[in-house]
């Protein structure tokens, strides 16, 4: 193993994506090997790992872990292990195959670092989606590899069809993440980590005591493995992703996006087989869409709507392994997982092939086709393998996979389940058949006379080529895959021979038999059946078991009625009126309130002015009686005072005037004693003067 491969793995084409614009910028082709080698070099980084895991060189499950979100106590990892190494090295390789073919079939469009930088995310986030040891980190690429869907899908952006089926896809698949966020949630809430490991182990510990919430989290999963893989009720989304290029539909369906569904399934099996109906619902709904599916690839008639429908039915062979399985050690766990990378393999070499057919064409309608396998010979021989190894004919990896399938069910004793998978693997004969000889073998179209049809140019069919080798010799490799994968079923070619195998034979002959006789030896008589009674089948048929139309009526135009329903009676009549309503109440209570209260403060009025008025005159009758009283009171004492002060004034004064009058004489004695003449009379006269003057300002004073 290469030093930190577990981690290069997916961190090496997640950055390399940002570097595409850079390299663009010195020149188209040095940016399309740049992208060819980076994904050589993720695929040597994911196979240098097989020996370590194969051998048991490291132990198993190896879980490496670097700080991530310190104060949650949360840690980014890798897990190391036979399912995430199989998953990662199958999108690892499958990538680099859809690199290189990209490098003709993409050669002529414009936007090509566009391309290449989601097709390099995409692989990045797939890979890492399969490599990461926690739920929070798994759902984080989960997001990532339907941005990636979205924006791969929309990528002719100028087509108001390849909009829609990006919204679509879009849309569609979030009803699924959505559900997958909430099992994560109910997860954490209860065990308190994120990691599958811990998970797990709590998982065991707690035993029927883990139900009261494992159930609700198991079927939330099983939720958005059922829109992330493309399958009933949430299927349609596949189809219309159609619009993507041929490439991206390989790398889409061979290694991707519809293969999250079947890893999180094959994941969390440990954790959720024991919840009541959960494996039971996993198989029923992969068997019911394996038949759908099948039928619905038997009636289209655009060429990559029939791999588009097969990977849908292949897909639920896969769920219905996965859901006979008690434990991932059964054998119907590893059957699912066999038929994913047989699955992978062949659908992803039917999209090569009929990529090349298409941009020779340059259409994807099979009624305008026909009598190709003399002008595309090598596209003709890679179909024939295509439809060996999606049909199960023996020695092809899909007849030892759908046997296994098979005898997992029989093995629950459930002949009804057992009864829709043969079949569904009838119907896919019969697709396979009708692709092949509408195609390839009926006489050419007049479409097809009137151009030049060559064979696709030869970077695009030897890349497809190598896809053809792995169909064939992949049956051989059974056993190495089931030691890989830890897991103890007895395979072998000794299948071939088995009575399985000889029912699974005949039922794949009442599958094509009949297609051949309507297709090609007796054509007028598939329109007499599509005119009888048949005909309303083929109505079915033809609009999708109503899939669609249901969720136009019931989910968007339900949706659009009850918006405009909203906005209707809710804005318009109740939001937008409701000011007015409010204001016109308003003014009616102004006025109502000003009316009332007018007539209230004036009655108030008159009740305080009469009130003030009778306390104005009681209070002035009391005021001028005690007013009166304290004047005559105060009359009365300021007289008695008066007098009795005028009194002892007088008295005070006349005997300071005897005293002055005493002092005034005996001074003027002794001054005359001293001085005679005019001037002692002078001074004398001049006293008395001033004694008078000061005994009149005393008299009026206190007078």
């Amino acid at each position: 193993m290469l030093p930190y491969s577990p981690w290069l793995v997916w961190i090496v084409p997640s950055l390399a994506s940002l570097f595409v614009p850079i390299f663009a910028k010195i020149g188209h082709k040095v940016r399309d090997y740049f992208v060819v080698l980076v994904g050589l070099f993720t695929f040597i980084i994911a196979a240098s790992v097989v020996p370590d895991i194969y051998f048991k060189t490291i132990e198993v499950p190896m879980d490496a872990t670097a700080p991530w979100i310190p104060g949650l106590g949360i840690q980014a990892g890798v897990l190391l292990d036979p399912l995430s190494v199989l998953f990662a090295n199958l999108i690892a390789f499958l990538g680099l195959i859809v690199l290189i073919y990209s490098l003709g079939y993409m050669s002529k469009n414009e936007g090509l670092t566009r391309y290449y930088f989601f097709m390099l995310l995409f692989i990045g986030s797939m890979i890492g989606l399969v490599m990461a040891d926690n739920f929070l980190q798994m759902f984080i690429f989960w997001e990532m590899v339907g941005l990636c869907s979205y924006a791969l899908v929309s990528f002719y952006y100028q087509r108001a069809e390849a909009v829609k089926a990006g919204m679509k896809v879009f849309l569609m698949t979030r009803v699924g993440d959505i559900c997958l966020l909430a099992a994560i949630a109910i997860l954490y809430a209860n065990l308190g980590t994120f990691s599958f490991l811990e998970s797990f182990a709590q998982v065991e510990e707690m035993g029927k005591l883990a139900l009261s919430f494992l159930s609700f989290a198991s079927f939330l999963t099983l939720i958005g493995a059922v829109a992330k893989s493309a399958q009933l009720p949430l299927h349609t989304w596949l189809y219309s992703a159609m619009e993507a290029p041929t490439s991206v539909s390989c790398l889409l369906h061979g290694a991707t996006m519809v293969k999250g569904g079947i890893y999180l399934i094959a994941r969390t099996h440990i954790m959720f087989n024991t919840v009541p109906m959960w494996l039971t619902s996993v198989a029923w709904i992969g068997a019911i869409t394996a038949l759908i599916g099948a039928t619905l690839a038997l009636h289209t008639s655009d060429i990559k709507g029939v791999p588009a429908y097969s990977t849908i039915s292949q897909i639920g062979f896969m769920m219905a392994g996965l859901g006979a399985a008690s434990s991932p050690l059964a054998s119907g766990w590893f059957a699912g997982i066999f038929h994913m990378l047989s699955h992978a393999f062949f659908q992803g070499l039917g999209f090569l092939a009929i990529g090349s057919i298409v941009h020779q064409l340059g259409t994807r309608d099979m009624r305008q086709m026909g009598g190709l396998r003399r002008a595309m010979p090598i596209s003709f021989v890679l179909c024939i393998v295509v439809i060996l190894a999606r049909s199960g004919i023996p020695p092809f990896s899909s007849f030892f996979s759908k046997g296994l399938i098979v005898n997992s069910i029989l093995s629950e004793g459930n002949l009804a389940l057992a009864f829709l998978i043969y079949g569904a693997a009838a119907v896919t004969f019969a697709y396979s058949l009708r692709f092949l000889i509408l195609t390839f073998i009926r006489p050419e179209s007049d479409y097809v006379s009137s151009i030049h049809v060559h064979e696709a140019p030869r970077i695009m069919w030897l890349s497809s080529s190598v896809l053809a080798v792995l169909c064939v010799v992949l049956g051989v490799f059974e056993p190495f895959l089931a030691g890989f994968m830890r897991v103890n079923v007895e395979v072998g070619l000794s299948e071939l021979t088995s009575f399985s195998s000889l029912i699974f034979l005949l039922v794949l002959f009442v599958g094509g038999f009949p297609t051949y006789l309507a297709y090609l030896r007796k054509p007028l008589m598939l329109d007499k059946i599509r005119k009888s009674k048949m005909a309303s089948i083929d109505k079915v048929l033809e609009r999708g078991y109503y899939f669609d139309i249901v969720y136009d009526k019931v989910l968007v135009n339900g949706f659009v009625k009850l918006s405009s329903g909203v906005y209707r009676y809710v804005e318009t009549l109740a939001l937008e009126r409701l000011p007015y309503f409010v204001a016109r109440g308003a003014r009616r209570l102004a006025r109502g309130t000003h009316m009332y209260a007018d007539a209230f403060l004036d009655r108030i009025c008159y009740v305080i002015a009469g009130g003030a008025v009778r306390l104005a005159k009681g209070t002035h009758e009391y005021a001028d009686a005690l007013l009166d009283r304290l004047c005559y009171v105060a009359a009365g004492g300021a007289v008695r005072s008066a007098r009795g002060t005028h009194k002892h004034a007088e008295a005070l004064l006349d005997n300071l005037l005897y005293l002055i009058a005493g002092r005034a004489v005996r001074h003027g004695s002794r001054i005359r004693k001293v001085h005679t003449g005019s001037l002692p009379h002078f001074v004398l006269a001049a006293v008395l003067g001033f004694l008078f003057l000061c005994i009149l300002l005393l008299l009026t004073v206190f007078r």
